[in-house]
Formats: structure tokens, sequence, C-alpha cells
């Protein structure tokens, strides 16, 4: 697992709600490159936080072309934290 990039990580800043909290995590689900919780506000619903999901794979996905690489980017609600591992 590399670090996150800076500029990635700028990338994923840009995609998300501003009261979002962006999370590099230092380990894989799978075979990724880089893993991001995105961590987002309970007040989203379950279908809006699978959408914001969906808009960051839109986001990262040049990213991940250019540099071969593969992102993951999971979106967790404030209730869910301890399902991602974060806290």
């Amino acid at each position: 697992m590399k670090l996150v990039p800076k500029e990635l990580l700028e990338l994923v800043h840009k995609a998300v709600p501003p009261e979002a909290e962006i999370i590099p995590l230092p380990w894989p689900y799978e075979d990724e490159d880089h893993n991001i919780a995105v961590i987002v506000p309970d007040a989203l619903s379950y279908e809006e936080a699978r959408q914001l999901e969906d808009h960051l794979i839109d986001a990262v996905m040049d990213y991940d072309a250019t540099h071969s690489t593969f992102t993951l980017c999971i979106v967790w609600r404030q209730r869910e934290m301890v399902s991602a591992g974060v806290r």
C-alpha cells in the first residue's frame, strides 16, 4: 500500500461536501494502491452516500488511469465509522 498522494487527496476534497472528513487509510481491502475513507454527516441518506461514492469513482478515474493505480474511496456516514475501521 502506497501513501495517498497529495494530488489525489485534493481531487477527493473537491468532489465531496465541505463538511466531509477525508481519511487516507494505510491498509487495503483487496489489491488497491490507495484506500480513502470519506466520512459524511449522518444527515446524508444511505442513497446519497452511495451517489457520492459513484461521483468519487468518476473523480479519481482519470488520476488512476494516468498513474496506473487503483484507488478505493468508500463513503461512510458518521454512525458507520466503526465499520470503516478508522476510529
